[in-house]
């Protein structure tokens, strides 16, 4: 089905994952427990999320004595839309929005078909052209001891 936006809350959290996995140096391997607990995400879902990015290639799993998740590529080449596709599934440019999804795309389209392509298009061009790195910046602050934190507003 095709959407626009809302994101998921697991989408929601799938960003807040790949942002702080971006925050340390390229290569650094994190435990699950480690970014369940600095994310504030539950371990259960943090688990289904790592997963989901891995299986994307978004992440690299390790295994052994440094068990744990790294970025598959620098942070500043992953798209906050890299991040939403692998979760959500691709931002749809099929469908509908009005006749339960019947005129649209077809011989015929529907009154409003042209304006939600060209907002569909502004939309994917918006998220592909901000990194996770940038997302970082907002999401998390670095304390006093070095550590990054979840900000507070989050």
């Amino acid at each position: 089905m095709a959407r626009l936006l809302p994101l998921s809350k697991g989408c929601q959290y799938a960003i807040r994952t790949a942002a702080f996995l971006s925050l340390e140096p390229a290569g650094t391997v994190f435990p699950r427990r480690e970014v369940s607990r600095r994310t504030k995400i539950s371990y259960a879902f943090v688990s289904k999320i790592l997963q989901t990015l891995t299986r994307a290639g978004l992440l690299h799993s390790h295994r052994g004595s440094k068990r744990g998740y790294s970025l598959a590529r620098p942070a500043r080449q992953i798209s906050l839309l890299d991040v939403v596709s692998a979760y959500d599934g691709p931002l749809g440019h099929e469908g509908c929005l009005l006749d339960d999804y019947k005129l649209c795309p077809g011989e015929r389209v529907c009154a409003v078909h042209h304006r939600r392509m060209a907002i569909q298009k502004k939309l994917t061009e918006s998220l592909s052209s901000v990194s996770i790195t940038q997302v970082a910046r907002t999401l998390f602050t670095r304390h006093g001891d070095g550590q990054f934190k979840l900000a507070e507003h989050v």
